[in-house]
């Protein structure tokens, strides 16, 4: 399978920061079609908020079908920006393929690392008022695990097989060890989230493309240093 192949040296090193915009340049129409496939996912979530006075039990359905299918969609999500990012052209078959593959380790790597952030960002919202420290530290933890999550995504499509653990291991390893890269990528990363947020279309068009691309350049920029050593 292409991308969970050894990766090979970019021809051009523009950057992990330019390299992305230079990719949806040379691949706009299928990157924002892959966008669109993945943000419609969040769709049935999004109604089931939107619309309280629903009933609870399809509302409830709703918001589980997003957080389940959002999981797998992800992983298909970085598997054809790595593609796209090594040249190969897109299609519904590679996606199918990578969704294949990539199902259960989704499943089995995503859930857990995501829920973490999930769960830090709402302690420190619902402890706030009665433990100030708690809630200072689990931002601050929260801020930190948001960094790391910069090569949850790479590391899984490179190797589904990895353990959860290793992923972690090595996303705390590679932002300890390139936290000016890291920094960047992840701002970088954070604006074009707020612009997406702001503009609601962007969100929906191409800010998880961005941001996939983004985490993957970088994973590959950081790697390829390594290499050379």
């Amino acid at each position: 399978m292409p991308f969970v192949a050894d990766i090979e040296a970019i021809d051009e090193p523009r950057g992990a920061i330019w390299q992305p915009f230079s990719i949806i340049r040379d691949n706009v129409e299928q990157l924002v079609a892959l966008n669109l496939a993945w943000s419609v996912q969040l769709i049935p979530g999004v109604l089931a908020l939107a619309f309280p006075q629903w009933p609870l039990l399809p509302r409830v359905g709703l918001g589980l079908y997003s957080a389940t299918a959002i999981i797998p969609a992800t992983g298909v999500l970085y598997a054809l920006t790595l593609a796209a990012g090594r040249g190969e052209p897109l299609s519904r078959d590679l996606a199918l393929d990578a969704l294949r593959q990539l199902l259960w380790p989704s499943f089995r790597i995503l859930t857990p690392l995501y829920g973490a952030f999930g769960f830090l960002i709402w302690l420190a919202i619902l402890v706030r008022p009665v433990a100030p420290f708690v809630s200072t530290l689990a931002t601050l933890v929260s801020l930190l695990w948001y960094l790391c999550a910069t090569y949850w995504g790479p590391l899984l499509v490179t190797d589904p097989h990895i353990s959860v653990t290793k992923v972690a291991g090595r996303s705390i390893e590679l932002a300890w060890l390139y936290p000016v890269e890291t920094l960047v990528t992840a701002f970088v990363a954070a604006v074009a989230l707020l612009v997406g947020l702001i503009s609601i279309g962007g969100l929906f068009l191409i800010v998880p493309v961005v941001t996939a691309l983004l985490h993957t350049q970088r994973y590959l920029d950081l790697t390829q240093r390594e290499r050379r050593r």
